[in-house]
């Protein structure tokens, strides 16, 4: 996994603040709702309710989903994982859709959180 660059690396920074200020929720967990969807099909792969937190300091920024917590087993396997750091993850706020769109290079799907 690589670190981003640029201006992706800025937009993605700034798409994670901006749905942390949307929520206003200070390091403590909130629902959303999650669809997982392929890059290769652009199918919906699993569309549920998961509890997230934002964690956003001088020192750490990420998101973190807590799949376990909404019945998602072995979320490994399927190339789900607990922590997207913006600063190796590409996240673009839609403002329009009122969603934050994770892309993992270290995935083949595609993370749309609803807020």
């Amino acid at each position: 996994m690589g670190k981003l660059k640029g201006k992706t690396l800025s937009d993605s920074l700034d798409s994670l603040k901006s749905f942390h200020e949307i929520h206003d929720f200070e390091c403590s967990e909130f629902d959303v709702g999650i669809k997982v969807v392929s890059k290769l099909n652009n199918k919906v792969i699993l569309d549920k309710h998961v509890p997230v937190r934002v964690v956003l300091d001088k020192d750490r920024q990420y998101i973190n989903i807590i799949w376990q917590e909404a019945g998602v087993k072995n979320f490994r396997s399927k190339q789900l994982f607990e922590r997207y750091n913006p600063n190796f993850n590409e996240m673009i706020l839609d403002e329009n859709n009122n969603s934050l769109e994770i892309n993992s290079t270290d995935s083949d799907k595609i993370l749309i959180i609803n807020y």
